[in-house]
């Protein structure tokens, strides 16, 4: 099996997916040696290798990954994503990757000094700002929490990536708390700032590969099979 680990800009032949992925650990990010590893990276890896699939990494921004993928004319999957009816609709998705940690909250110290709270109670006071990233999905059961708070949430173009931008306009008082998931809590935290459990928070949303419908769908069949497969070694758990 030949697997193209380049994060190359040449034009994949044919039969080779191209994987987009973000530097954004713990999920994914580039190292020394030119290979992606992380949460998501290493699942996806070895569900390709897995599955007998041709691959390589291209590092691509999130808005620019959508844009290919919802394209539906070339063979393009991003790692991470979150399955929602909208993408849904205009791609494909595979088995879960990963399933995240309960979302939590990250809060500036003056805010409220508090471990945890419920996020409808958080929500319904006007005064605590919640920062979210513009076009993100939380997951259904969040989504729907801020889509019915009282008080809009103030929304920023920052790229998930950038999210120590939005840890830092916590910092600076546009606003005081963000969303996040813990396992980037450590990568975001920092003076001022501390992480607060949400007790309505269900379980996290699972982490998926989002393809274009160009993607033959017996290549995904055989990427969950690998996937689900993994899921169930106990040697991998």
């Amino acid at each position: 099996m030949c697997i193209a680990w380049a994060l190359a800009a040449a034009p994949a032949s044919a039969d080779t997916l191209t994987l987009h992925f973000q530097d954004r650990p713990p999920y994914s990010a580039q190292q020394a040696d030119g290979r992606v590893r992380g949460l998501v990276a290493e699942p996806a890896t070895a569900a390709l290798q897995r599955a007998d699939i041709r691959f390589q990494w291209v590092l691509t921004p999130s808005q620019r990954q959508l844009s290919l993928i919802q394209d539906g004319t070339g063979l393009h999957c991003g790692i991470g994503w979150f399955r929602t009816a909208e993408r849904a609709a205009r791609g494909r998705f595979s088995a879960p990757l990963y399933q995240d940690q309960p979302l939590a909250a990250l809060v500036r110290d003056d805010a409220l000094q508090a471990r945890s709270a419920a996020a409808s109670d958080l929500l319904s006071q006007a005064r605590l700002r919640l920062l979210v990233k513009d076009g993100y999905s939380y997951g259904p059961q969040l989504d729907a929490l801020i889509a019915s708070a009282p008080v809009p949430p103030l929304r920023t173009h920052v790229d998930p990536v950038q999210m120590a931008q939005m840890a830092q306009m916590l910092r600076s008082g546009r606003a005081d708390w963000m969303i996040v998931a813990p396992e980037e809590a450590a990568v975001l935290g920092g003076p001022g700032l501390h992480l607060l459990r949400l007790s309505d928070a269900h379980a996290g949303p699972t982490r998926h590969l989002y393809c274009s419908n160009a993607v033959p769908a017996a290549w995904l069949a055989r990427i969950d099979e690998a996937l689900l497969a993994a899921a169930h070694d106990p040697a991998r758990r």
